[in-house]
């Protein structure tokens, strides 16, 4: 007989048919029988004979049913924050490739009902402007019907001249015969090419003479040889965006979507590209916020589209920092490319605090569990934390330094184009612990591998319990699916699960912890969590 205090748990779901992609199943845990599990284990230790069990008190069994619900789906609202400067082309066309694959990841966890909107990160450009088509929060209602010069295709390379450019067509695409011709964006001075930290300013864009060398080059039969104006040296290859289809994208969207029309996502994420100086100060948070405020300038707005009983994903998307000030701040043009840097409102600078947007967002919803927050910014690439705070360190030295070339510093670059330190995004997505994501744009495979994470954060955050005690040791989980036992490991995916601490499962000013599983509970399935309990009760 052990004195060790140890809680089992039995998380089981009665065995249903299979749940079709409109029954999901709701999950509700309850804590049954507390009481006179410890009854029967007292009554049953004291028949053992005359010999006083010490810690008798801090022995007790644990017993949590899962049910199947009526099958309604999970109601969850996605606002993505997407950033609309002209680095950005590329990143748009990603997302707007992989959405599909992003919200099946999340389907084959359970069932959504889903309510999907996007505003871009503008909090003060002037909506009328027939170039701009979403700014201070309002969602985007037009696609992009094409993309301007600066998203030519570039390479990012040191150069001076467009001998410095010669060769890439071979050495980069492998197409080595009839080599086409790259002109050097340069700079003012050839101590601007390359930054303290050893990014690069300077790139070369692929020339063109027409659609089929650029479609040859590149593989894709959707590139096109751009003539901005009757200079060839002007002229680029560049992919125009799939939302230029009107075909596919009408001239008006709806404020949202839902499921019944997920297939227009390319089109209100493609929210263009634009070199409106007012985009170059990104207030992303900000602007976030500004259109879910149901007290603010797009009240109307957030009040149709947040649902009470709904989860809340905010997602943003940007390769550069976020620059929010408060409402009465305001920010020079010359520091634009250096807002980042800005003290906060608490320091005496203009920058909100990211504290501040943790709580607005979360004070969203009656229940801060139920608001997750990601981020796809830039950051490092390398991956020891010793290598990742150096990059940092020498990022904010190069971005500061008094020399204006030097503000064109970037942290990481990839096929897409570079990216400046995320860090508030960073610091966004941390203080939501098991509730927030952050991906590196600049990333293996960028966008796509950043919306597997953020779902599988979702997949978590939906798939999880509270547990009934504090864990002082010993936690084993094992699961019974199909008759196949197997013991869950900590991690992430399938056949793991994580310990998280989330504000929902709080007992007064405690947080309690809740296993978190990586793929959804199927009907018929039991999980066993057996671990060393915390025996105080409340």
């Amino acid at each position: 007989m052990t004195n060790a205090p140890v809680a089992l748990m039995r998380y089981a779901t009665p065995r249903l048919p299979s749940p079709t992609a409109s029954s999901p199943l709701r999950r509700t845990a309850s804590l049954a029988g507390v009481g006179l599990g410890l009854m029967g284990l007292l009554a049953s230790m004291g028949a053992c004979n005359d010999t006083p069990v010490a810690n008798l008190e801090k022995s007790f069994t644990l017993k949590v049913t899962k049910d199947t619900g009526d099958g309604e789906p999970i109601k969850i609202d996605f606002l993505w924050v997407i950033d609309n400067s002209s680095s950005m082309c590329q990143e748009q066309q990603a997302l707007a490739a992989n959405f599909r694959t992003f919200v099946d990841q999340i389907r084959t966890a359970f069932d959504i009902d889903p309510r999907i909107a996007v505003t871009t990160v503008d909090a003060q450009c002037d909506v009328n402007n027939t170039t701009i088509f979403s700014s201070k929060g309002k969602f985007n209602q037009r696609p992009a019907r094409a993309f301007p010069p600066p998203c030519q295709v570039n390479e990012r390379v040191e150069c001076l001249s467009d001998n410095d450019c010669s060769g890439i067509d071979c050495e980069v695409y492998g197409s080595c015969q009839n080599q086409g011709e790259w002109a050097c964006r340069t700079t003012p001075s050839a101590s601007c090419v390359t930054n303290p930290n050893g990014s690069i300013n300077t790139t070369c864009r692929r020339r063109c003479t027409g659609d089929a060398e650029c479609k040859t080059l590149f593989g894709d039969d959707k590139y096109v040889c751009q003539k901005p104006s009757a200079n060839q040296a002007d002229w680029g290859c560049i992919r125009p965006p799939d939302s230029a289809d009107t075909a596919v994208c009408p001239d008006e969207l709806p404020p949202f979507l839902d499921g019944n029309n997920l297939d227009l996502f390319p089109c209100i994420a493609t929210v263009g590209v634009n070199q409106e100086k007012c985009l170059k100060f990104e207030q992303t948070l900000r602007s976030g916020y500004m259109a879910l405020d149901k007290n603010g300038l797009n009240s109307e707005q957030a009040k149709g589209f947040l649902r009470d009983d709904a989860y809340l994903v905010v997602v943003f998307v940007s390769d550069e920092e976020d620059c929010s000030v408060a409402d009465t701040a305001t920010v020079s043009e010359e520091s634009y490319e250096t807002c980042g840097l800005l003290k906060t409102t608490d320091e005496g600078g203009p920058l909100v605090p990211v504290a501040h947007y943790v709580n607005k967002f979360k004070a969203l919803k009656s229940d801060p569990g139920k608001v997750i927050v990601a981020a796809i910014g830039g950051d490092s690439l390398k991956s020891d934390p010793a290598e990742i705070a150096l990059d940092r360190s020498a990022y904010i030295q190069s971005k500061g330094d008094p020399k204006t070339c030097y503000h064109q510093t970037s942290i990481c670059s990839s096929v897409n184009g570079t990216a400046d330190f995320g860090s508030r995004f960073l610091s966004l997505t941390k203080s939501f612990g098991p509730n927030g994501s952050f991906a590196n744009i600049c990333g293996d495979n960028g966008i796509e591998v950043a919306l597997q994470q953020i779902a599988r954060t979702i997949v978590t955050v939906v798939n999880k319990v509270c547990l009934p005690r504090q864990v002082l040791g010993g936690l084993s989980v094992v699961r019974t699916r199909n008759g196949v036992q197997t013991t869950l490991v900590e991690g992430d995916g399938p056949g793991t699960y994580k310990l998280v601490f989330p504000e929902e499962c709080a007992r007064g000013d405690e947080l309690y912890p809740a296993l978190a599983f990586g793929d959804a509970p199927i009907p018929g399935e039991s999980i066993e969590i057996t671990y060393q309990g915390d025996p105080q009760f409340q």
